[in-house]
């Protein structure tokens, strides 16, 4: 039986070894191929007379195939610095917790009804700390993802030394349908991805929370959180902080209650583990929770958040069927493997068929899907639209195209296209001739563009404008 299957480890050894060396990968490429095809064959007639079940040679194909595959994902999640999204789990835990407790303390029933939820959060540290950014945007879709239901509202807002319009203030509310997992899943569009043009760093809380309660002052269903790197506030040069002892703040408190836990002013700490390929390393960040003395809201009528919640998660039941299924799902699951496997191999040795993709913006593209020395998205302003090209639009740039992103091998180059508006840095640094590139690898960190120029405003007078634009890699096809 070893004389049998030992070239499926054999050939599974091999193949992992030549990705340790891309160069010998690229040379004995093609052997790879058509060894692995013949041996398939092979292997699976070879096994014919020693057992009599149809099904066993495609169980040898499926074994194969498999171990292959692991091989070759395995290389795609090796040495990349991410955050553990499990790791916040404890964190959001505590958050609903304490979130329910100070509701019910305002009156309000969280079971019965309906809420208007605003997740601010301070960007102030995100161009230098994009994981714990990242950690953020990450604790408010695990809570409204777990919390969320029919009837209620979702808000996102931004802060640093004082509150910023990131987008258009419309689209920054998602109402939560009846398709409240579809609703709850475009959430994450919302969150803030940069930090505001001009930004100095910092964050005034205090200044934050009057600001917020005054706008959602007629809105006695809203609990807002705070997602913070710290909850004090933290100045920069020349700026005076509002403080707990001023007026508009204590005037704030007579209506709104900010619940009380760490003596740094937060509500509560949220850890979370940052994976290295040195090891796990921790960090941490605070939620401020505020909502009005007294909560009123819409009452749920004939249900309540817990069996809406609890229904949605129940998976659907498959119906029973008389006779077995195995031998026609193995089937199907053995070719569907064989045939992703060595597509993926002729899609293009390594690169074409790497799992992942990458965020520009509020968009994703499929690594694999991309296409090599052409544009696969270009970056202009809202209205601007191009046949055969995805667009990605940021707000403030003028209607034209003004850079372009594409795939040249296994590097990613931004090429600015635009004489008005250019690409002026990447990731702090100066982008020299208007274009920068880097590898397009999962392991590598997030990158932060900035574009600058000068566009017509009211009237025809000039205006210097800089937007900013995040590019970040993701596991798995999204």
């Amino acid at each position: 039986m070893k004389r049998h299957i030992g070239p499926y480890f054999s050939l599974a050894s091999t193949y992992k070894a030549q990705q340790c060396d891309s160069s010998v990968m690229r040379r004995s490429y093609a052997s790879v191929k058509r060894g692995y095809i013949i041996l398939m064959y092979k292997t699976s007639r070879s096994l014919r007379p020693h057992f009599r079940s149809p099904d066993l040679p495609l169980i040898g194909w499926l074994t194969a195939a498999l171990m292959l595959s692991s091989t070759v994902q395995a290389q795609d999640v090796r040495g990349k610095t991410e955050l553990m999204r499990s790791s916040l789990k404890p964190g959001v835990d505590r958050l609903l917790s304490s979130v329910n407790e100070a509701v019910t303390a305002a009156g309000g029933d969280l079971d019965k009804q309906n809420v208007h939820w605003v997740m601010a959060f301070s960007t102030g540290h995100f161009k230098s700390d994009p994981l714990g950014a990242q950690a953020a945007r990450e604790v408010a879709s695990q809570f409204i993802a777990r919390e969320a239901m029919t009837g209620d509202q979702v808000t996102a807002r931004a802060w640093e030394l004082k509150p910023w319009a990131f987008r258009n203030a419309q689209g920054l509310t998602q109402q939560i349908g009846t398709d409240s997992q579809a609703d709850k899943g475009g959430v994450e569009r919302l969150w803030p991805t940069t930090p505001a043009v001009g930004s100095a760093g910092g964050h005034d809380t205090e200044r934050a929370a009057v600001s917020f309660t005054k706008e959602f002052a007629n809105s006695p269903d809203t609990v807002l959180i705070l997602l913070t790197n710290t909850a004090a506030s933290v100045g920069s040069a020349g700026t005076k902080l509002l403080g707990t002892n001023a007026g508009s703040y204590q005037k704030m408190l007579e209506t709104w209650t900010r619940v009380a836990g760490t003596q740094d002013g937060a509500t509560l700490n949220i850890p979370y583990t940052i994976k290295t390929p040195g090891g796990a390393v921790p960090g941490q960040m605070q939620a401020v929770v505020l909502l009005p003395k007294t909560f009123t809201a819409t009452p749920l009528g004939n249900t309540t958040r817990t069996q809406q919640l609890d229904q949605s998660a129940q998976p659907v039941k498959a119906e029973k069927k008389n006779g077995s299924a195995a031998p026609f799902l193995l089937g199907l699951l053995g070719l569907g493997l064989i045939g992703g496997l060595v597509w993926m191999l002729i899609k293009g040795g390594g690169q074409g068929g790497a799992r992942g993709s990458l965020r520009v913006g509020d968009s994703n593209f499929s690594l694999r899907d991309m296409p090599n020395g052409r544009p696969f998205c270009v970056i202009a302003g809202p209205g601007y639209s191009e046949e055969g090209v995805a667009v990605v639009p940021v707000q403030g740039l003028p209607a034209e195209r003004i850079a372009e992103l594409v795939r040249v091998g296994k590097d990613l180059k931004v090429r600015g296209t635009s004489e008005a508006v250019t690409l002026s840095s990447v990731d702090g640094r100066v982008a020299v001739g208007n274009a920068a590139s880097f590898p397009l690898r999962l392991d590598q960190p997030d990158h932060q563009l900035e574009l600058t120029g000068e566009v017509r405003g009211a009237g025809g007078v000039p205006r210097e404008i800089t937007r900013s634009l995040t590019l970040s890699y993701q596991q798995g096809d999204h």
